[in-house]
């Protein structure tokens, strides 16, 4: 999606326009059979029903990326929440749900705190 922003010079008005990108993929036979299943079950279309799970699709790599990362310590605990968006608390309990084991250091606790102010 390309976002178009421009500013009318008569009202000096910002408007923003977004704009759909065509995206177009090979396959299987069979997988797009499971896929119209699935979209009938959830009573929506092929086309919307394909976009959810490209969305979620990308949320599930973006949070196994950060979390990848942050076992690696290339990440901190902030760094993680900032890009799933979601708070240092609810970066914990994923933490959790994953079993992972909470590495807080006092460099990270420093950049944390830093980041609140």
């Amino acid at each position: 999606m390309y976002t178009f922003y421009y500013v009318s010079k008569r009202f000096k008005k910002i408007q923003v326009k977004n704009m759909s990108t065509t995206v177009t993929t090979r396959i299987d036979e069979s997988l797009l059979h499971e896929v119209d299943q699935l979209s009938l079950q959830k009573q929506m279309d092929r086309a919307t029903f394909l976009r959810n799970i490209i969305k979620h699709g990308v949320q599930e790599e973006k949070r196994k990326n950060a979390l990848e990362k942050y076992k690696r310590r290339e990440y901190s605990l902030q760094k993680c929440a900032s890009l799933l968006n979601i708070s240092v608390l609810e970066m914990i309990d994923l933490l959790e749900r994953e079993s992972l084991f909470l590495d807080y250091t006092k460099d990270e606790l420093r950049e944390d705190l830093q980041g609140l102010l």
